[in-house]
């Protein structure tokens, strides 16, 4: 009976220890969690802490860092609902200026949800239009726009020439190939607008000048080219 009640009280007392655990120990658990690379960990305590700063009214004057990091470690643990929520309270709290815009860039084009990651970059450019990640990422999406009708009009292209019709009927090779110049025309103003988001993008660099040649613009392509070689 004495065992029993011993253990009863030392349940009660670490219950009430874990009531009473004040926020900045949460916040150093969880920053010793990240040093393990332990995100998930790291995020419950975080969680943790903001909530009872929350309870303080205390989570605008302290607890914007804590908030975000929240939001940070629930993507790298690959929590993505959770991340969301809490890199937007970042983003409401004005906490860490654009890192919650590419962290929840990041999560929504790990869910594959094409039209919040260009929404969020959107808004985050809006904001910090000098922003470096946020700039290299945007120039990522629209290489990739682009490059899908560019890629159109590489294999319209390849196919008139392998079909060797360039031989046999001249008119139908041509038809051809204002086709594949069509594909690049749509390509041409994605491309431009990630070259635009950045200059130094290779892949931009690169369809843009074979564009540029295919539409016969030699000095556009030959200042691309100076450019690119700039590169290596």
């Amino acid at each position: 009976m004495k065992r029993l009640l011993s253990i009863a009280l030392v349940a009660m007392a670490l219950s009430l220890n874990a009531q009473t655990e004040a926020p900045e120990d949460l916040i150093n658990k969880g920053n010793s969690a990240v040093q393990l690379k332990d995100y998930k960990g790291a995020f419950e305590n975080y969680q943790k802490a903001f909530d009872l700063y929350e309870k303080q009214g205390k989570a605008k004057e302290i607890a914007p860092e804590t908030i975000y990091n929240a939001g940070y470690c629930a993507h790298k643990a690959n929590m993505n609902d959770e991340a969301i929520t809490y890199l937007k309270k970042a983003i409401e709290l004005k906490v860490k200026e654009a890192r919650p815009y590419q962290n929840l860039a990041e999560v929504y084009k790990a869910k594959k949800d094409n039209e919040m990651y260009e929404k969020t970059l959107e808004e985050g450019l809006a904001k910090y239009p000098d922003d470096k990640a946020l700039n290299k990422m945007m120039a990522n999406l629209y290489v990739q726009k682009g490059n899908a009708f560019y890629k159109k009009g590489n294999d319209i292209k390849k196919a008139a020439n392998d079909s060797g019709i360039s031989q046999t009927d001249a008119d139908a090779y041509n038809a051809e190939l204002e086709k594949s110049k069509a594909e690049f025309e749509q390509a041409l103003p994605l491309v431009e607008k990630a070259y635009k988001y950045d200059s130094k993008n290779k892949n931009a660099l690169k369809i843009l000048q074979n564009i540029y040649t295919a539409l016969d613009r030699p000095e556009d392509a030959e200042k691309i080219k100076a450019e690119l070689d700039a590169l290596k």
